[in-house]
C-alpha cells in the first residue's frame, strides 16, 4: 500500500506536472494500492481551485481506504519530533504526523525532504519521487 503524500498530489494535480509523478500515480490507482488520512485530505482541498474541484477531490480522496489518525499515530509522532529536534533536526508537525500514519502500515510516496530525516532516526518505508 501507498500513503501519497500533498506534496506528489499537488504535482499530480497540476496540468503541467512531472509527466513521471503522473505515472507513478496512475500506477498505484490502477492497482488499487493508494490509502489516505485525513491530514492529507484537509492539505489538497484547500488547494481547489472552486467549489465543483473541492467537491470532486473530496469524494475521489475519501473513496480511498482511510488511515485513522488515532492516539498511537500521535504518540509516534510526538515521539519522533521529541528524538529528532534534540539532534537539531526539525521537520514539521504535518510531516511527523503523515510519517506516523504510514509506519508499518504503508510505504510513503512523497517529494519532501522532512521523510528522509525521518527515517534517518525510524524505519520508514518511503520511496521520494
Amino acid at each position: 500500500m501507498f500513503l501519497v503524500d500533498s506534496s506528489v498530489w499537488i504535482e499530480y494535480l497540476r496540468p503541467k506536472g512531472s509527466p513521471n509523478v503522473k505515472e507513478r500515480v496512475r500506477t498505484i490507482l490502477q492497482k488499487e494500492e493508494m490509502v489516505s488520512c485525513g491530514i492529507i485530505v484537509v492539505e489538497i482541498l484547500r488547494e481547489a481551485k472552486n467549489e465543483k474541484d473541492f467537491e470532486s477531490l473530496r469524494d475521489s480522496l475519501m473513496s480511498l481506504p482511510q488511515i485513522p489518525i488515532d492516539d498511537t499515530v500521535i504518540e509516534r509522532a510526538s515521539r519522533w519530533g521529541f528524538l529528532l529536534d534534540k539532534k537539531g533536526k526539525v521537520v514539521s508537525t504535518t510531516d511527523l504526523i503523515k510519517a506516523s500514519v504510514a509506519y508499518k502500515k504503508a510505504c510513503l510516496l512523497h517529494s519532501d525532504r522532512d521523510f528522509g530525516t525521518i527515517a534517518s532516526i525510524v524505519d520508514l518505508e518511503q520511496e521520494k519521487i
